[in-house]
């Protein structure tokens, strides 16, 4: 079973990570850095400084959101009751499992910030941690969300939002209070997820600098985030919106998302995604998130997304959607 997606085949084009299909021009260089940087330490804390100027002096910049959600279970989730909406991101319950004393899942998005409250006013330690977008369903959570963040923060829970795939949101909307703890990644949105570099921004700060391990993001990691910040966004706003057009795509056969990726309801989800890899294609089983009946695809390039859609096809996804949708068995995510 599949906990992260990815193939360790190129032979395959991969469609179950949710990454930009695009890189910056400026990778070439910000790699040759990278060999001049190897040869040393590169102290994280070298950054800080530059690095608040453009993203708050209450960013703190990590080795991605896993070493975020590494700190916050083996800190914050210390001896709390943590609440997992469901569906979403296995990483969620494995840190989880460090240290909190019990974790509720299998509730939806609205009644788990109910039980959150509950539990906080009984006068425990209670953590909440979601995504927006959802992963796996590409879906942003809805506006209401911040009222119930607000109303969850005064009722004394810590509320964690995972803004990993954020940059990927073509209308975002601000849900976080100063008090939440909000994850983004760089590198999913960069074309690059192999170099771990993100950041989280709450009052937490000082926690998160005490915890973070010193050398984490390595020599490219350093490097890529002097280009970014040079960068100033200038790539997103060249590759986005044309991951959006190709989006379009997507929603036409029902995958419902906010995001670069999304589900779809194949049946047996193992079986599909077998069909697919001996025809060139891997796709992401959902049956890691407890949906045994769907894939995760992601967003690419227009030729990528062809032959996806021609894997689709040699597998009858599109005669067998139709059949679903007539007897009103697919209902789309």
């Amino acid at each position: 079973m599949e906990f992260h997606g990815g193939t360790p085949r190129e032979d395959l084009l991969d469609f179950s990570i949710s990454v930009n299909p695009y890189i910056p021009k400026w990778a070439e260089k910000m790699f040759e850095e990278c060999r001049r940087l190897s040869p040393k330490y590169s102290h994280i804390d070298w950054l800080d400084e530059i690095f608040s100027e453009v993203y708050g002096k209450d960013a703190v910049i990590l080795a991605g959101a896993t070493e975020a959600f590494q700190i916050i279970g083996f800190t914050l989730m210390n001896e709390a009751e943590v609440v997992i909406p469901f569906p979403s991101y296995g990483e969620f319950k494995r840190v989880a499992s460090f240290r909190a004393i019990k974790i509720h899942t299998g509730l939806d998005l609205f009644d788990s910030f109910k039980l959150s409250k509950k539990i906080s006013i009984s006068g425990k330690k209670v953590i909440l941690i979601f995504s927006s977008p959802n992963n796996p369903t590409g879906l942003c959570v809805p506006k209401e969300t911040a009222e119930w963040i607000e109303e969850a923060e005064e009722a004394g829970v810590t509320v964690v939002v995972d803004e990993a795939f954020g940059d990927f949101v073509e209308e975002p909307v601000e849900i976080c209070t100063s008090k939440t703890i909000k994850i983004r990644s760089f590198t999913k949105s960069y074309g690059m997820p192999g170099i771990r570099v993100g950041y989280v921004k709450s009052s937490f700060s000082k926690l998160f600098r005490k915890y973070r391990a010193p050398w984490a993001i390595g020599a490219c990691g350093y490097a890529f985030v002097s280009y970014l910040i040079k960068d100033g966004g200038k790539f997103l706003q060249k590759t986005m919106p044309s991951i959006w057009k190709e989006r379009k795509r997507f929603k036409a056969f029902g995958m419902k998302t906010d995001a670069n990726f999304g589900m779809i309801e194949v049946g047996n989800a193992m079986t599909f995604q077998q069909k697919l890899d001996d025809l060139g294609i891997h796709v992401r089983s959902c049956e890691s998130f407890g949906i045994s009946g769907a894939v995760r695809l992601s967003v690419r390039t227009k030729d990528e997304n062809d032959r996806l859609f021609q894997a689709l096809e040699k597998n009858d996804f599109f005669e067998r959607r139709d059949d679903l949708e007539r007897n009103g068995l697919f209902f789309g995510w």
